[in-house]
């Protein structure tokens, strides 16, 4: 290893243990034993950190997704084979649902809801989405529909906007804009908001939709990095229809 690249992972190293507030002998080891003394730092300090880190789980998540699509059903399905409990079967659902399996992740979803999990309002939701997901939406409206007539203290930010959204599939624009504006506001990123802004510019109310647009860009620039990036794809939406 060259020597110049050698001073630069040890000082690396040494910014580490100070940034991290471990014990300052690490210093000393990774200055006075090089080569060895930082081998020994990363296999036992930085390693196990990245494998915490949901950055790195996420993409190492990804790339096996990627190679194997089907890796994380296929573990699912066997999961239930051994226990037929209610997360389970939950889980087989969400991962069918994923993988555009919609009329199994509906039939699990009904399943679901007997039994332990009969009438349970947050699987009602995932029920509805999967319904939405096939195009029926009045199946979806009717299940929402009935999650609030048993569950009237219930409320889920995603099933309001599926509620929305699917009010506008079916034509019915004066009851959606009603919705979304409700969803705009208490809508925790900012898809709620975009949509909404996007229907209003799509039914000629344009200096509402601006004002729309202008509020979730503003809100995201004030906003934390980590939802920046998160929200990056409905901000971009929102810049690119501003001032149309």
């Amino acid at each position: 290893m060259p020597y110049f690249l050698l001073i630069a992972i040890q000082i690396g190293f040494a910014i580490h243990v100070v940034k991290t507030r471990r014990e300052i002998y690490w210093i000393y080891i990774i200055m006075f034993l090089p080569g060895i003394g930082m081998a020994i730092y990363f296999f036992t300090q930085v390693l196990p950190e990245l494998g915490q880190s949901r950055q790195v789980n996420n993409a190492k998540s990804s790339l096996l997704k990627a190679i194997d699509p089907q890796r994380e059903l296929r573990k699912r399905k066997q999961q239930l084979e051994l226990a037929n409990t209610l997360d389970n079967k939950l889980k087989l659902a969400d991962e069918c649902l994923e993988a555009n399996l919609i009329d199994d992740a509906i039939e699990l979803y009904q399943a679901c809801l007997t039994g332990v999990g009969e009438g349970d309002p947050d699987i009602m939701v995932k029920l509805a989405k999967a319904y939405f997901a096939n195009e029926h939406y009045n199946k979806t409206i009717q299940i929402l529909d009935e999650i609030i007539k048993e569950n009237p203290n219930y409320h889920s930010t995603d099933g309001h906007l599926l509620y929305a959204r699917s009010l506008e599939k079916l034509g019915e624009i004066d009851k959606a804009l009603e919705e979304y504006e409700v969803v705009a506001q208490n809508y925790p990123g900012e898809e709620g908001r975009v949509r909404y802004g996007l229907l209003l510019q799509q039914q000629g109310q344009m200096q509402k939709a601006q004002k729309v647009f202008e509020e979730s860009i503003n809100r995201a620039r004030l906003a934390p990095k980590f939802y920046q990036k998160a929200q990056k794809g409905w901000i971009k939406i929102a810049q690119s229809n501003l001032n149309k």
